[in-house]
């Protein structure tokens, strides 16, 4: 079953080739599954909006299917200390649990704590939809509250929005002045304000199903993959891509008899052979580039497929997202090939591996920073029947 959107290409030999999209790893079992099998997005039937002159969005039916959402906390653009704090508070109130799941704030900081990656206090709003793909969210809810609060003319502006998990379509967007009654301090103005403005939205959202939320082994996996480190070179006692690329008829001709001689060609071997979907440890390009800098992981993977010879793969390429989703498809489709080219160097042979550009979709990590970024660059390799 092909995903949507995918874009296949192939060694010439391999034409007529069917693909195949094996269940991806337990990770973003993450997503990366960021999505995945184990994730609990779905694709709400698009609707026109009822929208106004003023911007508001309001997709009644598509909001009445998300049922598992992320709750992003607010940014502060104003001078009122706990103005964002209030809003999101406001938020995470009006969510009737029995309609709709919230994926909790403390988790999700917990995710990152401690890593490269620890959020913000305010989360953007690309930030926030990175962050509910990856966990499985629906949806995200994000906002803003700026403008001043002190002094003797205080102004406010709280802004909600709500938007699909994947292809950011808005659900709902709103915002509001924020006036104080007598007596009443910034921040409660804040939150009261704030739930009068998501009340059209919180009154549609929540399918009435049965609908599970968030898998807990997903968040585990998100939680390791920002733990790691960056992976480094290292000598291997296997031969390097160039020594082995000198002699591909040699390497093809003994790949019923190859041994893997590391622990992770074996491992990769293994999960191959069960059909399972491997990232491609120690390979990097050159940046936003198709020029491969490091290859030691395409090297160990074509002793892999050497000791499983009944196994045929698909190389999939992903790249981190960004505004012109057409050129990160390029991208990654160039980075697909190349991969795919040096393992037919390797020896690897024509009839068993096809190749495929995934663009930006199923990350690892949130872009919002170089490490993200780089980790979502990756080659992954998954069996095909």
């Amino acid at each position: 079953m092909r995903r949507n959107g995918e874009r296949d290409t192939r060694a010439a030999p391999l034409a007529g080739r069917s693909g195949y999209d094996g269940a991806r790893m337990p990770r973003l079992a993450i997503s990366a599954a960021v999505a995945v099998a184990l994730g609990c997005a779905s694709a709400p039937v698009a609707e026109p909006a009822i929208a106004t002159p003023n911007g508001a969005v309001l997709r009644g039916s598509e909001l009445a299917q998300a049922r598992c959402l992320l709750v992003a906390p607010f940014e502060n653009a104003s001078d009122v200390a706990l103005a964002a704090e209030a809003a999101t508070s406001a938020l995470l109130t009006g969510v009737d649990p029995a309609r709709a799941r919230v994926f909790p704030i403390a988790e999700l900081r917990d995710v990152f704590r401690d890593t490269p990656l620890e959020l913000p206090a305010g989360i953007a709003p690309s930030l926030a939809l990175e962050l509910a793909e990856l966990v499985g969210a629906d949806a995200a809810v994000y906002g803003v509250v700026e403008g001043g609060g002190k002094g003797a003319d205080p102004h406010l502006l709280v802004s909600v929005r709500v938007a699909v998990a994947g292809d950011h379509r808005l659900l709902f967007a709103r915002t509001a002045v924020v006036r104080a009654e007598s007596g009443e301090s910034a921040e409660d103005a804040v939150r009261r304000a704030s739930a009068e403005l998501a009340r059209p939205m919180l009154a549609r959202l929540g399918d009435p199903g049965r609908k599970q939320c968030f898998d807990p082994e997903r968040t585990r996996a998100l939680r390791r993959f920002a733990l790691s480190e960056p992976r480094q070179a290292r000598p291997d006692p296997t031969p390097t891509v160039a020594a082995v690329a000198e002699r591909p008829a040699d390497l093809a001709s003994a790949a019923p008899r190859a041994q893997p001689s590391t622990p992770r060609q074996a491992e990769w071997a293994r999960r191959l052979t069960s059909g399972e979907r491997v990232v491609v440890d120690d390979v990097a390009f050159s940046g936003r580039t198709a020029d491969l800098l490091r290859d030691g992981g395409l090297a160990d993977l074509a002793i892999a497929l050497a000791a499983s010879p009944g196994v045929a793969v698909r190389l999939e390429a992903f790249v981190d997202t960004t505004a012109d989703r057409a050129a990160d498809g390029r991208l990654s489709d160039a980075m697909a090939r190349a991969a795919g080219e040096r393992l037919l160097q390797l020896g690897v042979l024509p009839a068993r591996l096809t190749w495929a550009g995934r663009g930006g979709e199923s990350p690892l990590l949130p872009n919002f920073t170089a490490r993200g970024r780089a980790t979502n660059r990756r080659i992954e390799v998954v069996a095909v029947p």
